[in-house]
């Protein structure tokens, strides 16, 4: 009976060089990101798009909530208070809970799930958040330099009323 011993070759001691590539350590530069075709990336993006979102409506919100914390003008007035609610639901509504399900499940949980290495039109799907984000920008642009002050209703009798620019 022996007793000497051999040692085996470790895989693991490869190097950084045998690191499986994914989505997250493909390459990290900012144009890699942009120009990106790889549905993991996309959801990403997307991800964190809709998280700034989700930010700004909650500094709106918290900023509705410190303006009814007391009797009377807290914060701000009557006009920026209706400026401040209608930015919120647009934010909310329209740019963080509509794009959310499709965004997040159809771009990265889907494809994972079926089992599928990428989606049928990769360009159509980063397409897809380049107008997100022109929207987007475009929707807080009008918000912010013109304000909408229906108080997110724009029910007829309200908005027809109102000074600000509603039709």
């Amino acid at each position: 009976m022996s007793t000497t011993t051999h040692d085996a070759p470790v895989a693991d001691e490869a190097g950084p060089e045998a690191e499986e590539t994914n989505y997250l350590n493909h390459e990290t530069s900012v144009w890699s990101w942009l120009t990106t075709k790889d549905h993991k990336r996309i959801g990403v993006l997307y991800c964190l798009s809709l998280a700034l979102v989700f930010l700004a409506a909650g500094v709106l919100a918290l900023l509705m909530r410190a303006e009814l914390s007391g009797s009377g003008e807290t914060l701000m007035g009557n006009d920026t208070y209706n400026q401040v609610f209608t930015m919120h639901g647009i934010l909310m509504v329209f740019l963080f809970l509509v794009p959310s399900i499709p965004a997040i499940l159809g771009n990265f949980v889907l494809p994972l799930q079926i089992g599928a290495k990428d989606v049928a039109f990769p360009k159509l799907n980063l397409a897809s958040w380049y107008v997100y984000m022109v929207g987007a920008i475009l929707t807080i642009t009008a918000l912010l330099t013109g304000g909408v002050d229906t108080g997110w209703t724009f029910y007829t009798p309200y908005s027809s009323t109102t000074g600000g620019g509603v039709l």
